[in-house]
């Protein structure tokens, strides 16, 4: 295939959140090489205040040769993973008390034959993940195509490694894919900036209901969409997530692990103290009916670190 169909077929392959190709200025095609070489893809990228994250491998497709390395770093504070499943096994739901998801499995390379994972990869600690990796590395010895996943938001977030024989000559340079990795980004976190925008016109500045995060094609939004609400005793507010993303409703302290994971409190007589929604099912509102006077300050336990929080005045 001629470099130009090739690299408009990259150019919409990372392009998760447009429907039209992103154009890219071509660099020199990269001839063979006689070592192996390292290839760099970020994961995941973030606004400059973490409200908005890019969910995507930045690029979301690389062409290399047998026994060249795939070098990830994080770039945002969200936490990712990247993880080749073991042949004939699904894709599993996050749990973030398995060691096999949130810790390094497997070895210095990936040949398709085994379970592969980076553990959980993000900038700073954040929630449970204290600790978490900044960068992995693997090494392709043998051709194919890989599609890998980030466990934390499954199937939304793919990539795949295209490996062909030792010394084929290079389709793409490094330069090819971060300037298309980082259109994508922009791209990502433009689409979240308008969807927050969206929302918050839809909810505008009365009524008594709360989007908990917002979940597109590529994006999330880390807030909570009218982070300030006025009502009056007696007056209940409704909290719902519609995403995929893992949030929760907590006020006062946060429960230890694993009691956060689920409801504490009773919502429907609230006058203050500890109240936890618990991880929130999509479209499932959590409902809290205000029987004082007061400014109660609540957060979502996952992300607050991200500035995730909000507060509701509850006036006579």
């Amino acid at each position: 295939m001629h470099r130009n169909g090739l690299l408009r077929r990259l150019a919409l392959a990372v392009a998760g959140t447009t429907a039209l190709a992103i154009p890219v200025a071509l660099a020199p095609a990269a001839s063979a090489q006689t070592t192996p070489v390292t290839w760099n893809v970020r994961v995941g990228a973030e606004s400059p205040d973490m409200a908005v994250s890019a969910m995507a491998f930045l690029p979301k497709e690389v062409w290399v040769d047998a026994g060249d390395t795939v070098h990830w770093t994080s770039g945002s504070a969200e936490p990712h993973t990247v993880t080749f499943l073991a042949p004939g096994t699904l894709l599993p739901p996050l749990n973030p008390f398995d060691p096999t998801q949130v810790n390094r499995q497997g070895g210095a390379t990936e040949d398709g034959t085994a379970y592969t994972n980076s553990g959980i990869m993000a900038t700073q600690p954040i929630f449970t993940f204290t600790d978490p990796a900044t960068s992995y590395d693997l090494a392709f010895p043998k051709t194919g195509d890989y599609t890998y996943y980030c466990l934390v938001h499954g199937t939304m977030m793919s990539g795949t490694v295209h490996v062909r024989a030792a010394g084929t000559p290079y389709p793409y340079t490094q330069q090819d894919y971060d300037r298309v990795g980082n259109m994508q980004a922009q791209a990502d976190l433009a689409a979240g900036r308008d969807a927050w925008r969206m929302s918050k016109q839809a909810h505008a500045t009365t009524g008594n209901s709360v989007e908990v995060g917002i979940d597109g094609d590529g994006f999330s939004v880390m807030r909570f969409v009218r982070d300030h609400v006025v009502v009056h005793v007696g007056d209940t507010v409704s909290f719902t997530t519609t995403g995929g993303a893992p949030h929760t409703v907590t006020f006062g302290q946060e429960p230890p692990i694993p009691a956060l994971f689920g409801p504490s409190g009773d919502p429907t007589h609230f006058s203050g103290g500890n109240l936890n929604s618990g991880f929130l099912a999509p479209g499932v509102p959590f409902s809290v009916t205000f029987t004082a006077t007061g400014t109660f300050h609540y957060i979502c336990a996952i992300h607050d670190g991200m500035g995730m929080v909000g507060d509701v005045l509850v006036e006579p």
